[in-house]
């Protein structure tokens, strides 16, 4: 998998406009798969609400549990966010501990989800695309490469969303293992690299020896 990520087309950092990203499709998306198991944060990006100091122990659980959201009647999936600041086993990030909702709402692509709290309408909620997704030889899902949209900032190895506000921000790499493979690491940034999308930006998540108290774990 990793040779044929190599051999797409590099893009060209020359050019003047960010590439148009691809998303893995309805095809290759299960959302069923995508919430069977919690997800491990290996890197992602600064946001306002996700500084380096929080960059501990950051997990994601999502449940297809019933959840609706305003003016809406697709698919929604609950999502539970854990991270710890400043450490290891450190004080919790989301105290609140706010329930997300992240919303079906392309017809055509499964695979470009929107999430913001359950409590507001898909006007209000945010892009979060999954532009890639590694899969086990029996289907189940190893790793994902998550963008909040279209790529519009430019950086010297390519373009990103920004790092400031909510929606059209961020960029995550997933894992179902707390501590990733080197090798998927390795396919995760082989796929942003073969996307035009700047990996410089991405900072690493602590995960080793993470007990993940009181999350929402499966």
């Amino acid at each position: 998998m990793l040779s044929a990520l190599l051999a797409l087309p590099a893009w060209n950092p020359g050019h003047d406009a960010c590439p148009t990203v691809t998303t893995v499709g309805s095809a290759d998306f299960s959302l069923a798969e995508w919430v069977r198991k919690s997800w491990f944060i290996q890197e992602q990006q600064v946001l306002d609400f996700q500084p380096v100091t929080s960059n501990y122990c950051v997990a994601a659980t999502y449940n297809l549990e019933g959840k609706t959201v305003p003016f809406f009647k697709g698919k929604v999936a609950t999502v539970y966010n854990y991270a710890n600041n400043d450490q290891v086993n450190g004080p919790l990030t989301n105290a609140k501990n706010m329930t997300l909702c992240a919303r079906a709402v392309n017809t055509t692509d499964s695979s470009r989800l929107a999430v913001a709290p359950c409590l507001l309408p898909n006007i209000l909620a945010g892009p979060y695309w999954i532009l890639g997704i590694g899969k086990a030889a029996d289907g189940s899902y190893d790793w994902a490469v998550v963008i909040g949209g279209q790529p519009d900032v430019k950086w010297e190895d390519g373009c990103t969303t920004k790092e400031s506000g909510v929606n059209n921000a961020g960029l995550w790499l997933f894992s179902r293992k707390p501590v990733a493979s080197p090798e998927a690491i390795g396919k995760m940034h082989a796929l942003l690299k073969a996307k035009g999308i700047a990996r410089s930006r991405l900072h690493k998540v602590e995960q080793e020896g993470c007990t993940y108290h009181g999350f929402n774990m499966k």
